[in-house]
């Protein structure tokens, strides 16, 4: 998804995460972890974060655990406090190019979805955004994030416009949580195949029942189901992107809380991945500019896919009664909202009824 840039952190990498990693290759608990070097789960935790001291008889603790030596860890530590002493004074994050970034970034939102650990400090502020983004400047981030919405305004300009940099925050959210999905090798036709088993996942009213279904399916084909909350000043409903050769990520932000509207982006932006998909192509969906050929065929994919071709010409006479709604969701295999939805995009019923035919959502249960 995102462009390479030459790598000069202006953060620096605690030890913790070694830690993580190597924890999650052997198949090592926190807890367990944590209870092996003496400490608290929460201590433990903010040594996973470089916020407390790594000791000599933690280092010999993880040398016996993790492997290494106790040298090997103490190391980290001296080069991690190093770090951190010599960035204290290469970063002015008083300078108006920072506190413009700053100010263009939802940052409160950031802070209450738990994307980045709220700071009063300004230089750690900006430390930690960057690190959020994985950049390590300011001069990166506008090269990684190039191919993102408002491409030319991330090259060209020194002001960042809300949107664009809401988005790219929103992107990277769903990059990073995509990451944590354990998806087999991308297969275009095991994908297809799939999408009928999905199809019946749209009958589900709760999203905690169906979302985990919905991504075990879309895994064993390679593609990472991630549903991010859109924070202020991202647009989007939904993108798709490769998050490597091998692995697609379908990025939603269940935007409207009803089943028509979820279900319907969900098959648009899987029509992508099966029209369109290309390891090197990002498809953002806004309701911003003109509708692109892709975005039709998008469209007619999601609708067949939901309400196959030859139960589509039911819909004028389906729609005069409720038993006619209710048969042709039955016939078709999806809920009750979703033949209701076509049919208010089709005009052949008003969008103020039926409306208790939908299944509303709640982020709570998201």
């Amino acid at each position: 998804m995102r462009a390479e840039a030459e790598f000069a952190p202006m953060w620096a990498v605690p030890p913790g995460h070694t830690i993580s990693d190597l924890m999650q290759s052997r198949g090592i608990a926190s807890a367990r972890m944590a209870h092996s070097v003496d400490m608290s789960d929460e201590d433990f935790d903010s040594l996973l974060q470089g916020k407390c001291a790594l000791t000599a008889h933690i280092a010999a603790r993880l040398a016996a655990d993790l492997g290494g030596s106790a040298g090997f860890w103490l190391s980290r530590e001296e080069q991690y406090r190093e770090q951190l002493a010599e960035l204290a004074d290469s970063v002015d994050p008083e300078g108006d190019e920072c506190q413009a970034w700053l100010r263009s970034l939802p940052l409160r939102q950031m802070q209450e979805f738990g994307w980045v650990e709220p700071t009063r400090d300004k230089r750690e502020k900006l430390r930690r955004c960057l690190e959020f983004f994985d950049v390590p400047n300011l001069d990166a981030w506008r090269r990684t994030y190039s191919d993102t919405k408002g491409a030319a305004a991330f090259r060209t300009s020194a002001t960042f416009e809300e949107d664009e940099v809401a988005t790219a925050a929103w992107l990277r959210r769903g990059e990073l949580e995509a990451e944590k999905i354990a998806c087999k090798k991308w297969s275009p036709a095991l994908f297809e195949s799939q999408l009928s088993k999905i199809r019946a996942l749209t009958n589900i009213p709760n999203p905690s029942e169906f979302l985990p279904k919905l991504q075990q399916l879309c895994a064993e084909a390679g593609v990472a189901v991630v549903v991010v909350k859109a924070p202020k000043g991202c647009r989007a409903s939904g993108a798709t992107f490769f998050g490597g050769p091998d692995k697609a990520v379908l990025l939603l932000s269940f935007r409207y809380l009803s089943d028509d509207q979820f279900w319907f982006s969900f098959f648009h932006e899987a029509g992508h991945l099966v029209l369109h998909w290309d390891a090197d192509l990002m498809i953002l969906e806004t309701s911003d500019g003109p509708m692109s050929p892709q975005e039709d065929e998008a469209n007619k994919f999601a609708t067949e896919q939901l309400i196959p071709l030859h139960l589509q010409a039911r819909l004028p006479t389906a729609s005069k009664s409720l038993k006619g709604i209710m048969r042709l969701a039955r016939d078709a295999g999806v809920s009750y909202g979703i033949v209701v939805g076509q049919m208010q995009f089709r005009g052949l019923v008003s969008q103020k009824i039926y409306n208790n035919l939908k299944n509303r959502y709640k982020w709570n249960a998201v």
